[in-house]
């Protein structure tokens, strides 16, 4: 989530109400508005493969009559059903031949589900590589990934939600597996991060939650001025609008969404959330710009109690940020965010969850992450085929030579961190 970059100017007020006069004279396209098929959550007790069959449905339908209706090719050369496949919420269940195999034991996921929980204006496909990585590393575990309502569908559909609409799905998460699962280890990516830190706010005592894996964690927006967001939703509605080609996820957000993102992560900012004593496993950067990685630090110095902690800490350029963060306890292993073999010059918030070898995302993918230029010569030249690209957070773009900086889609190190990740869960689960 970013606020664009008038938002920090003086003149905001002024910027705001031509905003307003622009909005309420455009003929919007249809991916802005409502699209009559939003995800919402479902009952309580309604089995998880039924959820993601009305899921895959809905999706279907509001791609179709919105996106695939309208437009020729609205996420490029992917066809409805693959973007129906990436934008939906999956079930992965256990393997029996491979967990035969290894044994069927609780190092091997007997009896151990991972709830996937993507973040704000994402889906499930940006844990879809850490889950397969999970499942083939624990293959007797069962994967829920969820989709958190609002999103998967169109941008619109993010105007009027609720913060309490993506805490009832994620409490719906929890309580979504078989009877046979004995240990629930949630996996929250940026927003998702929050969610699953509030959610075990009411599992505390509850002995199946075995740890909690939080990931370039969204505790507080990066932008100082994110505070307004709940306020200004009223007259200015949208943080950006882009063009909505990537097939997994939106690039538009509405400021509703802003607005309930910041309302949620409150505690987090104000430290009124109570200690947290299962194990946790983390992972930020140094260099991210969409979430702020020193309130996550302190998050983990402060507030996890448990003995089972480990932190991966992506450490960038020293050149490249003026406004360095260290590490302020044990427990944390800093790694270099640089990767010359990849092309990688520092982590970006975008980049934790994905393979380098991804498909959609990865360094020879299809999707170049180019909207933080707003010339077009510029955003052209970062999307296309050149081996003058890097990748990087956003703090690069100044240093950059215009449309050569790609933000990070991919983790050149999502080996080691998958490693470490399963390490940490064998160690919860005999916690």
């Amino acid at each position: 989530m970013q606020f664009p970059r008038f938002f920090v100017r003086p003149q905001i007020c002024l910027v705001m109400a031509g905003l307003c006069l622009v909005a309420a004279c455009e003929k919007e396209p249809g991916r802005y508005q409502a699209s009559g098929h939003a995800i919402t959550t479902p009952q309580p007790g309604t089995p998880f493969g039924e959820y993601v069959s009305d899921s895959r449905s809905k999706i279907h339908d509001a791609l179709a009559d919105i996106r695939f209706g309208v437009e020729q090719h609205p996420f490029d050369d992917y066809t409805l059903d693959q973007a129906v496949n990436m934008r939906s919420p999956y079930e992965i269940k256990p393997d029996a031949d491979a967990c035969a195999q290894k044994g069927k034991t609780v190092t091997n996921g007997d009896g151990v589900g991972f709830l996937m929980v993507h973040g704000l204006s994402d889906g499930p496909y940006l844990l879809s590589d850490v889950a397969a990585s999970l499942h083939e590393a624990l293959p007797c575990a069962t994967v829920h990934g969820l989709l958190l309502p609002g999103h998967g569908t169109v941008p619109g559909d993010l105007r009027d939600i609720d913060r309490a609409d993506w805490q009832n799905m994620v409490k719906y998460g929890f309580e979504s597996f078989d009877a046979d699962i004995r240990h629930i280890i949630p996996v929250g990516y940026s927003m998702g991060a929050a969610l699953v830190v509030k959610a075990a706010e009411n599992h505390r005592n509850d002995p199946e939650l075995s740890g909690m894996v939080l990931l370039s964690p969204g505790f507080q927006a990066y932008s100082e001025l994110a505070w307004l967001s709940p306020y200004i939703r009223y007259v200015m509605p949208w943080v950006d609008k882009h063009r909505d080609h990537d097939v997994a996820k939106y690039e538009s957000l509405p400021m509703n969404a802003a607005g309930e993102f910041q309302l949620l992560t409150v505690p987090f900012g104000e430290n009124t959330l109570p200690p947290i004593t299962q194990p946790v496993f983390m992972a930020a950067s140094s260099d991210d710009r969409t979430v702020r990685s020193d309130v996550a630090v302190h998050f983990f110095c402060g507030k996890v109690q448990s003995d089972t902690r480990y932190m991966i800490w992506y450490q960038g350029e020293e050149k490249a940020l003026e406004d360095r963060i260290q590490p302020i306890c044990d427990d944390i292993d800093i790694v270099t965010s640089a990767n010359p073999d990849l092309r990688t010059v520092n982590h970006a918030h975008t980049a934790m969850t994905m393979r380098p070898d991804n498909p959609h995302y990865g360094l020879n993918g299809d999707y170049r992450r180019c909207d933080h230029y707003s010339e077009p010569a510029d955003y052209k030249a970062c999307e296309d085929d050149n081996d003058d690209a890097i990748y990087g957070e956003t703090n690069l773009l100044d240093s950059a030579t215009p449309g050569t900086l790609r933000r990070g889609t991919f983790n050149p190190d999502f080996g080691r961190i998958m490693e470490k990740m399963t390490d940490f869960i064998h160690k919860a689960l005999e916690h």
